[in-house]
């Protein structure tokens, strides 16, 4: 079996991503931006199923850093081998797994160490037992582990394989965890990332992550060059960026510093006068993207080091709008969209406004059926329930008056009647009602904002997807995803380098902009304003390190001065 194997949807991998795919032993992946790392996890994962080489009962645990990492890569092995042998495979973040162990075990601790039934998240520092930061959650939840022998054996047993995604960003609180549980154990580990898109350290991420696992775990290093998303011209711009920043030795390729020659009306810097003029020109740039290059405005992004207050987003987003191209700052929605729930109130709304929308249908009718394992027998009732719900709240709609308080109504009603009793069972993040009542709340607000901008509830549902709209995220956000045309928006010391300047603060930068860079596929754009209204006159005197190296490699920096 495991000889016939071949890649799920027609796929082609190079000799050492098949290696990966393949491989029993421990491996650390070092994967280039653009390289298919999530997809090869995804591929790895059906591999192990289908060939039987995972055998039931066992399990592969998949962790990774961000909601919608998780989310993504469980999607695509559900997509590629189907419910019943995705079921085995189980995609967590790393703080909901550890929060998942202590919610359930912390009883296993004596009282006096044991945090409070309801004790709150904070992003803060902690104060126990009744306010946990995730850094002591995990503690705990080692805690937990080394206080039961059974317990940690069970895990240990129960996940024959275990994924970490984007390892260049675990701390050491959460490296301490993961090698307590899986070192010189039976499990096989595999984790996969890039240094040179370490955007957590400021979190206190590993700077020697990957060698400490290949010492640790005896695993074997693997390096992945393969660019499958820029165009050949930015895919070497970006292999020389990455070699100036961080060279590595690795006799197998040793992509060399050189000058890229670049078209400036596709990748430039530019710097204008004020963000007024900065966001006019951008808008009219991105209208000529979609209205004569056919780009979709979904498949372009504006990326933000930072937009508190939407102080980088405002400007821009209406120049659009007088454009007649709609944009989203999804930053809240894809928390939400990462979430069981927040898919499960999309797909409802999407269904109440397009009747025929069949992978709203699916999405809504595969997370019915998994939070309510025991319904096989009456399944085509309740889904038809279901629908007849949805289609009298539609008829209802086709009422002009019917506004937000009524939308709000009904989507709390329908989750209330066909879910509610049922979240906490299926996913253990919706144990806690205050979480379940952020999601809904959530979502429902940021259609309220989109209800605004467009011309039906119709068009409001389709702009919180993120369907034809400009997509407009922080750059920790994009991390993952992947766009035909980017704008890195306010290159100037504030969002960077507010702080000032160390030698750390200028490697940590030097990886943000990497991951912003390295989203594009073939139009990228970097745009700086020499003055805003909310920081005054922008300085540049740290910036100006990233800015000349970029310059250096080929990438045409230009004052863009409007004709009198």
């Amino acid at each position: 079996m495991i000889d016939t194997w071949v890649p799920k949807d027609g796929l082609t991998f190079d000799d050492k991503s098949l290696e990966i795919i393949q491989s029993n032993a421990n491996l650390a992946v070092w994967a280039g931006p653009g390289a298919g790392k999530t997809e090869i996890l995804a591929q790895k994962a059906c591999f192990l199923l289908e060939t039987e080489r995972c055998e039931w009962p066992f399990s592969i645990l998949s962790i990774s850093r961000k909601r919608e990492a998780a989310s993504n890569l469980k999607e695509r092995v559900q997509l590629r081998c189907g419910n019943e042998l995705s079921e085995r495979f189980h995609s967590f973040t790393i703080e909901a797994f550890t929060k998942s162990i202590v919610d359930r075990f912390m009883c296993v601790l004596p009282k006096h160490r044991q945090p409070s039934l309801d004790y709150e998240i904070t992003g803060g520092s902690s104060n126990f037992p009744k306010s946990l930061n995730f850094d002591h959650i995990t503690s705990i939840a080692l805690e937990v582990c080394n206080s039961s022998s059974d317990l940690m054996a069970s895990l240990r047993v129960a996940y024959k394989y275990v994924f970490i995604d984007e390892f260049q960003d675990l701390n050491g609180v959460q490296y301490e965890f993961v090698k307590t549980l899986f070192c010189n154990t039976e499990s096989v580990v595999t984790v996969v990332g890039d240094s040179k898109q370490a955007i957590m350290k400021f979190a206190k991420a590993l700077p020697d992550g990957f060698y400490r696992f290949e010492r640790d775990f005896n695993a074997e290093l693997k390096v992945i060059y393969s660019n499958f998303r820029a165009a050949p011209e930015l895919k070497t711009y970006l292999n020389c960026l990455g070699s100036l920043w961080w060279p590595i030795n690795d006799k197998s390729s040793s992509p060399q510093t050189q000058t890229t020659a670049l078209n400036p009306n596709d990748y430039a810097i530019l710097v204008y006068h004020d963000e007024e003029q900065e966001a006019e020109q951008l808008a009219l740039r991105i209208a000529q993207w979609v209205n004569e290059d056919g780009i979709k405005p979904d498949d372009i992004a504006v990326l933000f080091r930072i937009n508190t207050n939407n102080n980088y987003g405002y400007h821009i987003s209406n120049a659009l709008l007088k454009c007649g191209v709609l944009s989203f700052d999804e930053t809240a929605m894809q928390d939400h969209l990462s979430e069981p729930l927040g898919k499960i109130v999309v797909s409802f709304l999407t269904l109440l406004t397009r009747t025929r929308d069949i992978p709203s249908w699916e999405c809504l009718r595969d997370l019915y059926l998994y939070s309510h394992p025991k319904c096989g027998r009456y399944e085509d009732y309740e889904l038809s329930t279901l629908l007849y719900y949805i289609s009298n709240v539609r008829d209802i709609m086709q009422d002009k008056a019917f506004g937000v308080e009524h939308i709000r109504e009904v989507t709390n009603q329908f989750i209330d009647e066909f879910f509610c009793e049922y979240l906490g069972h299926a996913w253990s993040q919706y144990g806690h009602k205050a979480f379940v009542t952020e999601t809904i709340n959530g979502v429902l607000s940021e259609l309220e904002k989109a209800r605004l901008k467009t011309a039906s509830w119709a068009d409001a549902v389709d702009l919180i997807s993120g369907v034809n709209a400009v997509r407009m995220m922080t750059i920790h956000k994009s991390k993952g995803a992947e766009f035909e045309a980017v704008i890195l928006l306010g290159f100037e010391d504030f969002p960077f380098f507010r702080f000032g300047m160390s030698h750390s603060k200028l490697d940590e930068e030097r990886s943000t902009v990497f991951v912003a860079l390295s989203r594009a596929k073939s139009r990228l754009l970097v745009s700086s304003a020499k003055r805003r209204q909310h920081t005054g006159p922008s300085s540049y005197a740290h910036i100006r390190n990233i800015m000349d190296d970029m310059v250096k490699l080929g990438m045409v920096g230009q004052r863009v001065i409007i004709p009198e």
